[in-house]
């Protein structure tokens, strides 16, 4: 319990240190982060290593930064091989099959609980009814909706405000989902019939948000030399087949690198309901040290393949920067805020989860200092919407990675053979 006398002992203290009394005068004027500003939150643009992509997508307000990650690998293709200037790749495609299929296994799973026995009170009935519907995903999810269901260009099926801005959509989805949880409790007809009048339903509210998505397109452009090419009668997997090819299922796997009792390196985990699409597997990730982690990514960069990632925006940006600002924070208290990756995964410290691609790293006599990093929010903000991350940001938080299996170890290989190990989702840091 405090007591009063140890708040007089606090305020005594804090009165006699002069330092306490200027700090609080700044603050009281500026912001904490316009304290925090030097040179190194105005890092140089350029790098040694600098792979070329194209004007930065936004995903406005919305959460969709997984798929936007991902579509903005895959342009790059289509842009290569019909030289193009730019291109972009439809996310609001992907945004509508993703809605649907995840209402679908989200139904399923309500099912499946039912008839284990588990009620309202279950750990996993109320998480998913609290979660309810929501924008985020992983790499896995975007690898599977692209298996299915292919791609389409931006202007087949361009964003609406409603893909946008996807507030609305979400609350009236997670209403019927916990709808349909009560009609389900107290079901005494056919569950399939019940989940298949639900998604009819959702399908309606997706379209009327998004529009129907088209099953065939005329795919036209003109290149970069001023021709004209049309390309009939598409579906969007063959569409995607031919112009980007990538086989996102078999060539990556996603790479963690953190270690506690329950994860150890050097395995293979596969995270519990985590599918968006129902058959399809969980996450999957490999569990590395961290040396091999950064190694990974230097090498992908050097054979001109961006790297796609998840990261905590718990550390902010500066003018275009990412960097650590909590351990900032505490330099101008002087305090120590600083925390490594590990630490961080092992408190629960991943917050608002995001996820972007790594373009560049800038290497000086074997060192590295900055990395150029291509967002999906605009070109308003950073360099045109490209941003630099520090050194010490990308080691503590930059929690996870999709690598190229061509350059993997031998030894991260034999590692992809083993059995997996299941883990609950609760225990999931990553």
């Amino acid at each position: 319990m405090i007591q009063k006398n140890d708040i007089n002992n606090f305020r005594t203290k804090y009165e006699n240190n002069k330092t306490n009394k200027i700090r609080h005068r700044m603050l009281n004027k500026v912001k904490l982060v316009d304290l925090i500003q030097d040179n190194d939150t105005n890092l140089n643009q350029s790098f040694s290593i600098n792979i070329k992509t194209h004007n930065v997508t936004d995903q406005e307000h919305s959460g969709r930064c997984w798929s936007f990650a991902g579509l903005n690998i895959l342009r790059e293709k289509v842009i290569e091989k019909c030289g193009l200037e730019n291109f972009e790749l439809s996310g609001s495609y992907i945004a509508f099959y993703d809605k649907l299929e995840r209402f679908n296994i989200l139904l399923e799973r309500l099912i499946s609980y039912k008839k284990e026995g588990k009620d309202l009170y279950d750990r996993y009935v109320s998480s998913l009814l609290k979660d309810g519907m929501f924008d985020g995903g992983f790499f896995t999810g975007f690898s599977n909706l692209i298996n299915k269901y292919g791609v389409v260009p931006k202007d087949n099926f361009p964003e609406s405000f409603s893909s946008s801005n996807t507030y609305e959509i979400n609350q009236i989805l997670s209403r019927l989902l916990r709808k349909f949880y009560l009609d389900l409790e107290n079901c005494t007809c056919d569950e399939e019939q019940l989940k298949n009048k639900y998604l009819e339903n959702v399908y309606f509210v997706i379209a009327d948000f998004y529009g129907v998505p088209p099953e065939k397109f005329n795919f036209e452009y003109t290149d970069k030399d001023g021709n004209y090419h049309i390309d009939k009668e598409l579906t969007p997997k063959e569409f995607y087949d031919k112009y980007i090819g990538i086989d996102l299922k078999h060539d990556y796997v996603e790479i963690i690198s953190y270690q506690d009792k329950e994860f150890k390196y050097n395995n293979i985990y596969e995270i519990e309901e985590t599918s968006i699409i129902s058959g399809k597997e969980d996450n999957l990730f490999l569990n590395i040290p961290s040396k091999e982690f950064r190694n990974l990514i230097i090498k992908q960069l050097k054979n001109e393949e961006p790297v796609y990632f998840y990261c905590s925006t718990t550390s902010k940006r500066i003018e275009g920067v990412w960097t650590d600002l909590l351990k900032r924070y505490g330099d101008v208290f002087d305090i120590d805020l600083y925390l490594d990756r590990n630490s961080i995964l092992k408190t629960n410290g991943i917050t608002d989860c995001h996820c972007m691609l790594i373009t560049g790293v800038n290497v000086v006599d074997d060192k590295t200092d900055r990395w150029k990093i291509e967002n999906s929010w605009g070109n308003k903000y950073g360099n045109k919407g490209y941003y630099v991350a520090t050194d010490d940001w990308i080691d503590t938080y930059v929690h996870r990675i999709v690598i190229n299996k061509r350059f993997l170890e031998k030894k991260h290989l034999e590692i992809l053979k083993q059995n997996k190990i299941k883990m609950e989702k609760w225990k999931a840091k990553c």
